[in-house]
């Protein structure tokens, strides 16, 4: 079951920060939960959404180049690799070398590939109604905006110069003509995902010097909220977000930042207790969160963040 904050509960800048509350967490989850319901609706074509980021680059401009689309996917982790053989094996691509540079692969879609694009932007037309229901043409704009801002902002803050972004999806209105309001990497879905991966990227450059993980991070929001969860519990909170707890807890244990115990009236259940050093990071780590998510929301008014806050939870609760 997914977790969301009580909306009648007033919380302090630091508890706002912590996982499940903090608004960088939720831009996780949501990410995280659309990908795995257009995943169901994309398996019966033995297709997966980096197979759909490849199709609409294609549909929008055939003929690209493989680093073209490669760019693509490495901008919402993933890599070129066996994507387009599978693609290739399924009589959707073809590969040919650029006429005026050897070096250079092109990606041509066959006729298979083309008519996919009939039959796919319905399904994702179908899942984007499904995740903003509830919300209205204007507010959706408004927050497609505030989205590509805090897109430039990531950008700006998290990335090193010489690693930028070759560009940023230009968005097109909501509810106008055609398909490309659907279509990566214009559509909602792909920048949510997009700034789910580089706000996590800077969260995880910042935990680096700590030699910690965001994994780590909701490990331990868990356990400063309420030490001794079973694991289960805790597994739950990192599943959310595309994690599981092999490895995690054992780093954990390592570093002594906590330690495990069998429950005594159930000796089948785990339980994990901060160590003091587990506790100290308490007073060390939340302001990394604080800072992260200030340098994302640089510009952006508080009303306008309650609103991006109130749209990513109501999303996550209609695809939940």
């Amino acid at each position: 079951m997914v977790s969301l904050p009580p909306q009648h509960q007033p919380l302090s800048e630091v508890q706002s920060s912590l996982a499940p509350y903090g608004i960088g967490y939720r831009i996780k989850l949501l990410s995280q939960l659309s990908g795995r319901k257009f995943q169901e609706r994309l398996e019966p074509f033995g297709l997966t959404p980096f197979h759909w980021v490849v199709l609409c680059c294609l549909w929008q401009e055939d003929g690209l180049a493989t680093s073209t689309l490669g760019d693509r996917l490495q901008q919402v982790g993933g890599t070129l690799t066996g994507v387009l053989d599978r693609m290739a094996e399924r009589n959707l691509i073809r590969r040919e070398r650029d006429l005026h540079d050897r070096r250079v692969w092109r990606i041509w879609l066959t006729d298979e590939g083309r008519k996919l694009q009939d039959i796919l932007p319905p399904i994702a037309v179908e899942l984007r109604e499904v995740a903003l229901q509830g919300i209205s043409y204007e507010d959706r704009e408004r927050l497609s905006q505030l989205l590509d801002r805090m897109l430039v902002n990531v950008q700006r803050f998290a990335i090193p110069s010489s690693e930028k972004l070759s560009s940023l999806p230009v968005p097109v209105p909501i509810g106008g003509q055609g398909w490309q309001e659907i279509l990566a990497p214009c559509s909602l879905g792909y920048r949510i995902k997009l700034l789910a991966q580089l706000v996590t990227r800077s969260f995880q450059e910042e935990l680096e010097p700590i030699g910690l993980t965001p994994f780590h991070w909701v490990v331990l929001c868990c356990l400063w909220q309420e030490d001794g969860l079973a694991t289960s519990n805790i597994s739950d909170q990192l599943q959310q977000v595309g994690g599981t707890l092999t490895g995690v807890l054992d780093r954990m244990a390592e570093r002594n930042l906590i330690r495990r115990e069998r429950d005594p009236h159930d000796r089948r259940v785990w339980r994990i207790w901060l160590t003091p050093a587990g506790r100290e990071l308490s007073e060390v780590l939340p302001p990394v969160a604080i800072k992260v998510v200030g340098e994302t929301m640089q510009g952006i008014s508080a009303s306008e963040q309650a609103q991006f806050s109130q749209w990513v939870n109501e999303s996550i609760v209609n695809l939940s």
